[in-house]
C-alpha cells in the first residue's frame, strides 16, 4: 500500500482507508500506461483482508462500504459481483481471476 502512496495504521479502523482512497485516488492509482504487476497485487491485497489469497464477499463488502459504494451494503450484491468473475466457481476471486478482471477493465 505504501508503494501506492497509501499508508494506514492497521490498528486504526477502516476510516483511514476511506480517507485515503476516494474515487479520484482509485482512478489515479494506475497511470495511463496501465498498472504494473506490483500495482495490481497491491490492489488485490487491499481487498484480501485476511491474506489468504482470495477475495470473498465479506472482504469485497468491507472495501465497497469503506469507499462509500451503496452496492456494498448488501453482501448478496457482493456475491453477485464475485460470481461475474469467478471462473472456477469456488465463490471467491483468486489473484488470477482478479488479474483477468483488471486486464478487461483497464485495457
Amino acid at each position: 500500500m505504501e508503494g501506492l502512496g497509501i499508508s494506514c495504521d492497521p490498528e486504526e479502523d477502516d476510516e483511514c482507508l476511506q480517507e485515503t482512497l476516494g474515487s479520484d485516488e482509485i482512478s489515479n492509482l494506475f497511470e495511463e500506461k496501465g498498472p504494473s504487476m506490483d500495482e495490481v497485487k497491491a490492489a488485490f491485497d487491499v481487498f484480501d483482508e485476511n491474506g489468504d489469497g482470495f477475495i470473498e464477499a465479506k472482504e469485497l463488502q468491507r472495501v465497497l462500504c469503506v469507499l462509500g459504494f451503496k452496492e456494498g451494503l448488501e453482501v448478496e450484491n457482493c456475491r453477485r459481483m464475485i460470481d461475474a468473475f469467478d471462473k472456477d466457481g469456488d465463490g471467491r476471486i483468486d489473484f488470477g481471476e482478479f488479474l483477468k478482471f483488471m486486464e478487461n477493465t483497464i485495457c
